[in-house]
């Protein structure tokens, strides 16, 4: 056993080099990538991991709790381990590389709007296998949100629903199905992969830095700007569908998702340690060590300032996002402007500068 996992870990190295040297790409410079992506995945990532795998592993037992004695104490308790370990994957959702790249976990872990009626029909047919792709859309938190919060107008209506056991049996489901994936990335971190990542420093299309950096563009424009806010106030149509909000059925917490999901990037761009105000090496740290400027000033220092500015805006909406947008469109087209500046930035001076080329589709989207 010993000898089959040195010679799997043997092949993905040999893998990684021979990618690279396939590209004839891989470059270097004065600055210390490897040590980056040290601090990256074990003060960062592998941390961060280990959160959520814990929320999720509590979220299971309260929802079988749950399950088993349908309460309005239960329910409550539910509820509050949903939100922690929905605000746990914030935290890591833009970390979708290696085992989570493979198993494609934000799809599977956060789709919405949520199918409704698919999760009922899958309840109803008590047949369902959510490891298939045409099963993104009823699962992960979006799912947990439906049964928890929107499977019935009030709480009483909703613990008499799980009269019917097929519903805590799809409850559990979701939460064992999410909980399976986190530990498999996270053991996957902790595994050969950490090792894979940091050695694998140079610079080429797929490099470690280049790839986790292009992720990290790739989830605040799209997974940040576009579906927290640009779908759900129809950016490009005039057309609002607030019922594409994240967090849909609870309402009242999609800004503090939306918070938490901006603040992970920027700790992430500043190299912080996860739940710690130690800062360590990170792309902050490669823009300042290359003395790159945007308009005579330091580049590092004016996506910071982006990246709070956008904080800031955000911290000043409403709570529920679902209200807010009915009412008070412009208040998102001017949260969504402040979030486009950092994309833009983000995506010409910084990925210029690392000389590191984008690697998604580069139209602009909502």
């Amino acid at each position: 056993m010993i000898k089959n996992s040195f010679l799997i870990l043997l092949f993905s190295l040999c893998t990684v080099s021979c990618m690279t040297d396939a590209d004839d790409q891989c470059t270097t410079d004065d600055f210390d990538r490897g040590a980056m992506l040290n601090n990256w995945a074990g003060n960062i990532i592998i941390p961060a991991y280990e959160n959520y795998t814990n929320k999720l592993e509590g979220l299971k037992i309260d929802l079988v709790a749950f399950s088993d004695t349908p309460n309005q104490t239960n329910l409550d308790k539910a509820r509050t381990s949903w939100l922690g370990a929905y605000i746990a994957w914030q935290k890591v959702a833009l970390f979708q590389i290696g085992k989570a790249e493979v198993l494609r976990l934000r799809d599977y872990t956060n789709t919405y709007p949520l199918d409704a009626v698919g999760v009922e029909n899958n309840i109803a047919s008590d047949s369902y296998d959510l490891s298939l792709s045409t099963e993104m859309d009823k699962q992960g938190f979006p799912a947990l949100d439906y049964l928890l919060n929107g499977v019935k107008d009030s709480d009483l209506e909703i613990l008499n629903v799980y009269n019917d056991p097929n519903y805590g049996v799809y409850l559990t489901a979701v939460s064992n199905r999410l909980e399976q994936m986190g530990k498999d990335v996270l053991n996957d971190w902790k595994g050969s992969y950490k090792t894979i990542f940091i050695q694998n420093e140079c610079s080429s299309a797929t490099a470690s830095v280049d790839k986790l950096t292009n992720d990290f563009i790739f989830n605040f424009e799209k997974h940040i700007r576009v579906a927290k806010i640009g779908k759900p106030i129809g950016f490009f149509t005039n057309t609002p569908v607030p019922e594409s909000v994240e967090a849909f059925y609870k309402k009242d917490v999609s800004k503090e998702l939306f918070v938490f999901a901006i603040q992970a990037s920027r700790d992430f761009f500043a190299g912080k340690h996860f739940n710690s105000n130690t800062e360590g090496i990170s792309l902050k740290s490669y823009l300042t060590d290359l003395d790159i400027e945007a308009g005579g000033r330091s580049l590092s220092v004016v996506i910071l300032e982006k990246m709070d500015k956008a904080i800031s805006t955000a911290n000043g909406l409403e709570d529920n996002f679902y209200n807010q947008i009915i009412a008070d469109r412009d208040a998102f087209v001017v949260m969504r402007k402040e979030l486009h500046s950092v994309v833009e930035v983000l995506k010409t001076n910084m990925i210029a500068a690392l000389k590191i080329k984008a690697d998604f589709n580069d139209t602009d989207g909502d």
